[in-house]
């Protein structure tokens, strides 16, 4: 009976050792919920189109898993990826955000999303010439502007057809007049009003400006 007991006796302490440790491992495996918040990334968008609505740039992630990898997540690994490949006109899609645009590695279950869908609004893209009108503050007392140049005087718009037929003209920076150089010619930039709207080129101008005395003041000799 003892002779039994003790055949692969070494074998058998191996295999009970191996199971303890396999336990105590698993035993040791919580499984806990944390959340992310991951950036999303709009990818394959048609070159004739513009997104126009609201764009959704991080969304809030609630997953689930064993605590050791749980620990190794980054939220830079794991973007809400939406592919715009399909879209082919303008119009509004809705996008679902599951495990098919988040790649969670195996193990990690995603109980939800935050939002749980993103929808877009999709726009021709189309480019328009629009006036730079220049903005003035300061105008020293007894002075009045008399003639003013911006070059260029116009700049092309380009991007969503209905944010790009909103903009009639753009207005420079404003430009104190108490620090205009005696040559009167300063440097500006442009500024669109819409962020879904840009230039085609740099909005940097030259703005030559003529000041001459207001009514009833007289300039000092």
């Amino acid at each position: 009976m003892i002779r039994k007991f003790t055949r692969n006796f070494g074998l058998k302490l191996f295999s009970i050792a191996a199971a303890s440790l396999l336990w105590f491992a698993y035993s040791g495996t919580r499984e806990l919920t944390t959340s992310l918040s991951v950036a999303v990334q709009y990818r394959n968008i048609p070159k004739n189109l513009e997104i126009s609505s609201n764009i959704i740039d991080q969304v809030h992630l609630i997953v689930r898993g064993p605590s050791p990898l749980l620990g190794r997540l980054s939220s830079a690994q794991f973007p809400v990826i939406l592919d715009l490949a399909p879209v082919q006109g303008p119009g509004i899609v809705t996008f679902t955000i599951d495990r098919r645009n988040v790649g969670l590695p195996s193990g990690i279950v995603l109980e939800r999303a935050i939002p749980s869908q993103i929808q877009i609004r999709t726009e021709t893209r189309v480019s328009r010439e629009v006036p730079v009108l220049p903005r003035f503050e300061n105008v020293p007392e007894g002075y009045r502007v008399s003639s003013w140049e911006v070059l260029p005087p116009r700049l092309t718009l380009i991007g969503p057809r209905s944010h790009v037929d909103a903009i009639e003209r753009v207005e420079t920076d404003p430009v104190d007049l108490r620090a205009l150089p005696p040559e009167g010619e300063v440097r500006t930039t442009a500024y669109t009003g819409d962020p879904q709207v840009n230039f085609i080129a740099a909005p940097t101008l030259i703005l030559r400006v003529t000041l001459a005395p207001a009514a009833g003041h007289t300039k000092n000799p």
